[in-house]
């Protein structure tokens, strides 16, 4: 089987600039940012705000506080209407939730829904059903935090007379104040398990942790899959988020912005004057099928995946074991090697060049350090390619970034269209960022993804 017969039958996303194919494509075309003001923003049941501010140091430099007053949260989202049945809700922290709505919502658009749950094949022949063994799932994700309201009945039984922490009280006190299936709610695996419950999935089943590029890792896991014919139908996410109260309390991996003049445009990539991120959750799931099993099922591909590659070059800062979050040239992150290694593998892997590339969704994220690394592998591997940047609209969102970042690429590839970055004049002439919705002039999309230190993975997916 060639890579060219996988195709992806139904999309799901659950992001800060919409729930849903529909309303992602909307506005990823409309360059619609999801990036607000969080003193009134409620994520989850937790309030983020603007009370909390976070001391943000780099190397040699002078430790200055930097509020976290903006994300790009998911709003409108009610986890009851997708997750069944809803005492699963007791065990699922938020990420769990919005992978598995995610995938709910991928399964209705690929015409999935009547078809599962799986069963055994002796009962599918005669219901029309997937058969158990046919169907799998390979999800990306990341460490989950839980919240540290959880915790406090534990920590303050352990408080002495003069106030302070005995350390030694905290197992009893967690016993008797945190519910026994804690644990179950922070398991990274756990959104592929429940999927794979949910839909009665006998065949493989995964889950990745490699941080950004956890979500595309998992697709081309899932086309192993099914180019090695042990399944037929294989759903492949990633959910991610930078906005747990937990996660904010760690901010030495990478630099923060604060909010710009617009506050909606505070996420810039690639930006001249960018000077971090800004912190995001969401979700995304795609159906990937063989071509043979869509036709049989009458089910219609949104794209076909052509080509793919993963790779590892160290960074300077993976290699020399430091962590920081300097906006100085010399902080180390990314890979600019590994990023063009894995645009060749995905162009060769496709049997293509850069001439036939109509548009490169980057991964740029606004940490200006990371995007000199992409920049300058864009530059070399795909001269003059028009490229855009959905991390401007959805802020990063952890290990979801690479797999939204794939989902955009698969609607763009599907509308025929570049959706446009709001601040394309503030970024550097070596790129082309897209500035306007323009029509595509190729048919092939490459999605990149990378991390701080030095994998990148590139997916390449056409219209059908």
């Amino acid at each position: 089987m060639n890579r060219s017969d996988i195709v992806i039958t139904g999309v799901g996303v659950v992001s800060s600039i919409g729930l849903g194919r529909e309303a992602f494509t909307e506005s990823l075309l409309n360059a619609a940012s999801g990036v607000i003001e969080l003193v009134d923003s409620t994520v989850g049941d937790r309030n983020a705000t603007a009370r909390y501010k976070f001391v943000q140091g780099s190397e040699g430099d002078t430790t200055q506080e930097s509020p976290v007053e903006i994300g790009a949260p998911i709003t409108g989202f009610d986890p009851k209407l997708f997750v069944k049945p809803r005492k699963a809700l007791k065990v699922m922290c938020r990420e769990i939730q919005t992978s598995f709505a995610a995938s709910q919502m991928a399964i209705e658009d690929a015409g999935l829904s009547s078809l599962l749950p799986a069963e055994p094949a002796d009962q599918a022949k005669i219901s029309g059903r997937i058969v158990v063994d046919r169907i799998g799932t390979v999800f990306g994700s990341e460490m989950l935090y839980g919240d540290p309201e959880e915790l406090a009945d534990a920590f303050a039984a352990c408080k002495t007379e003069d106030n302070e922490i005995d350390r030694s009280k905290f197992g009893n006190a967690a016993m008797r104040s945190i519910t026994p299936l804690w644990m179950l709610k922070y398991l990274p695996n756990m959104p592929a398990c429940h999927v794979g419950i949910a839909v009665n999935s006998h065949g493989p089943n995964n889950t990745l942790t490699v941080g950004d590029v956890s979500g595309p890792n998992a697709v081309l896991e899932a086309c192993g899959y099914l180019r090695r014919g042990i399944a037929d139908i294989m759903v492949a996410a990633a959910a991610g988020s930078r906005m747990n109260t937990t996660r904010t309390m760690f901010t030495e991996d990478q630099p923060l912005t604060g909010a710009s003049e617009q506050v909606e445009r505070s996420s810039r990539p690639h930006a001249k004057d960018a000077k971090g991120i800004v912190r995001g959750e969401g979700a995304a799931c795609v159906i990937l099928e063989t071509a043979e099993s869509a036709e049989q099922g009458n089910r219609k591909p949104i794209a076909k995946v052509v080509g793919m590659a993963s790779r590892f070059v160290p960074s300077a800062a993976f290699a020399e074991g430091r962590f920081t979050s300097s906006s100085e040239e010399n902080a180390g992150r990314g890979s600019a090697a590994a990023i063009e290694a894995a645009i060749a593998g995905a162009l060769s892997d496709a049997g293509l060049t850069a001439d036939d590339i109509g548009l490169v969704v980057g991964h740029g994220m606004g940490d200006p350090v990371i995007d000199a690394q992409e920049a300058e592998a864009i530059a070399k591997a795909l001269p003059g390619i028009p490229v855009t940047l959905p991390i401007g609209l959805l802020g990063h969102t952890g290990a979801a970034t690479g797999m939204l970042g794939l989902t955009a690429a698969v609607v763009a590839a599907q509308q025929g269209t570049a959706p446009p970055v709001a601040h394309a004049s503030d970024c550097p002439d070596t790129l082309n960022i897209v500035e306007k919705s323009v029509p595509l002039k190729r048919p092939h999309v490459i999605a990149l993804s990378h991390t701080s230190h030095g994998s990148a993975t590139a997916v390449i997916v056409s219209a059908t």
